[in-house]
């Protein structure tokens, strides 16, 4: 049975922006497509990707360079670099050079980079940095040609929906970080205030229900923020009530309903605005930091100081990795929802650069990432005995002083290689396969929108939510005092023309499909 999203704070929560704006042209770089980079006799064999020791001396040295966000930046980052170098240099003669960016700088930094045109390998590209989008900037370039060469072990161990999820006008632009592939939405709270405050969680069936506990926490805890919302906080809204699918691939705030046959888009339906007027609510009565729209919601996570969290993948052992990063105290989870997925949705994915100068080589990497568990779990936590202990089995426990502890596997590669971490079922990836494929689907899923004819209004109104959007989320802004003038401005900006066109594009896909004639 489905439950209630919509009184979500996937929308108060999303990152309310639109698309970016897209430039260029479609074929996102094609001219480095299948082409030796390396060498005068053009692209390496196949053979090479993924050489023996012995044959890695037949490969042009060569350095990768991968930028990726982290939660927060790891003190024995260059350590672990020259660890995951001597695997890499003996398996495919390369060096890479890691390149993290803190998660709340990620885009930011990474439109720098891109719009200077500098030349660099790999990009983390996902619910972030969407992949079409860069398509359409010409930022990336397809993978076809290098998967099938140089990747075919990766290639066959992808399901083609992942594929189909990163294709743009059909051709493959990302590789997937194979990982729970669909959304389960609700609370996380710290067991220790649960217990003390004899939470009942039977009792929340809707985000509103957490309330009283916000209040007992605001009242008789003074150092806990009760609700962990801060406007530097990236949701990945993909977001499904009863009533409710949101159309992927936009701005997260165009829906169908459950019930129309029609697929009629809704925008900006009464249901969306009431979480943000929760926020408000929320906010004026203390139960969201003061400063929340400018501070970084990781501070105070890692000191424990969030009693709770909302999450929009509730999945299989997520208690153990979230214990973690929240200061070591155990917590417990509250799902409001079943599991709802977009089919692929490219939510954490790695992709090669238009610029890159080794695409061959980067496709070997990582071909190597996705199938080395060795180098994986070295990106993903460091140096075994340094930074953590294996226990039992493909059990790890991370040493309390550890200097590299990012706690983000689903930023480097399929989590599936991943070593368990206390507390995760030890049948907890067979459990994530099969969430992946019993999930139920939107029917609009496969939608993805060309920005290009409307570029110039996405930019203008991507300034305007750039005014609003940190203190509409965080309920900082009132929402009444804040919407009609926000509203006004984003029709000033060009708000019809963009739903003008991404309602043709709807109904030309829904056509293309067959549920529209």
């Amino acid at each position: 049975m489905k439950k209630k999203l919509f009184g979500v704070l996937a929308s108060v929560l999303l990152v309310a922006s639109v698309l970016s704006g897209c430039g260029g042209n479609n074929n996102g770089g094609n001219s480095n497509a299948g082409k030796g980079a390396e060498g005068s006799g053009g692209a390496e064999t196949a053979q090479s990707a993924a050489p023996e020791s012995g044959n890695a001396g037949e490969l042009k040295p060569v350095e990768l360079t991968w930028y990726y966000p982290l939660s927060q930046l790891q003190a024995d980052q260059e350590k672990v670099q020259e660890e995951v170098n001597k695997i890499v240099k003996a398996k495919i003669n390369a060096t890479v050079k890691l390149m993290p960016v803190a998660i709340g700088d990620y885009v930011q930094k990474m439109n720098t980079v891109l719009a200077a045109g500098e030349k660099f390998d790999i990009l983390w590209t996902g619910y972030m940095l969407k992949p079409e989008e860069l398509v359409r900037k010409g930022a990336i370039q397809p993978m076809d040609a290098l998967l099938d060469e140089y990747a075919p072990e990766l290639k066959a161990d992808v399901p083609q929906v992942m594929w189909d999820g990163l294709s743009v006008d059909g051709e493959i632009y990302g590789i997937p970080n194979q990982q729970i592939n669909g959304s389960r939405y609700g609370f996380i709270i710290q067991k220790r205030f649960a217990d003390k405050y004899n939470l009942d969680t039977a009792s929340i069936k809707k985000i509103a229900d957490i309330e009283p506990f916000l209040a007992q926490i605001k009242q008789n805890e003074p150092d806990i923020i009760p609700f962990g919302l801060f406007g530097t906080s990236f949701i990945n809204p993909q977001s499904h009530d009863d009533k409710y699918w949101v159309v992927p691939g936009l701005d997260d705030h165009f829906y169908i309903k459950t019930d129309d046959p029609a697929y009629t888009l809704q925008r900006y339906p009464e249901e969306e605005l009431d979480n943000f007027r929760l926020a408000s609510k929320w906010y004026k009565e203390g139960y969201i930091y003061k400063d929340a729209a400018t501070e970084k919601m990781n501070d105070y996570l890692v000191k424990g100081q969030i009693a709770v969290d909302f999450n929009v993948t509730l999945k299989p052992g997520v208690e153990a990795e979230v214990k973690a990063k929240n200061g070591g105290n155990e917590v417990i989870t509250v799902p409001l929802s079943d599991w709802f997925s977009n089919g692929y949705s490219a939510t954490t994915n790695q992709s090669i650069s238009r610029t890159a100068p080794n695409p061959e080589r980067a496709m070997m990497f990582l071909n190597l990432v996705n199938t080395d568990k060795e180098l994986y779990n070295l990106l993903c936590n460091g140096i075994a005995g340094e930074h953590y202990d294996k226990t039992n089995g493909d059990y790890i426990k991370a040493k309390a002083d550890s200097r590299y502890l990012p706690n983000m596997d689903w930023v480097f590669g399929s989590v599936f290689n991943s070593y368990l971490k206390e507390g995760q079922p030890e049948n907890v990836w067979e459990e994530t396969k099969k969430i992946n494929s019993d999930s139920e689907v939107n029917p609009v899923g496969a939608f993805k929108f060309n920005s290009e004819p409307v570029n110039t209004e996405i930019a203008n109104l991507n300034a305007v939510w750039g005014e609003y959007k940190r203190g509409l989320v965080t309920g900082t802004l009132d929402f009444e005092e804040t919407w009609p003038a926000l509203y006004g401005k984003l029709k000033e900006a060009g708000e019809e023309k963009y739903v003008a066109e991404v309602t043709k594009q709807f109904e030309q896909f829904l056509k293309d499909k067959g549920l529209k004639k």
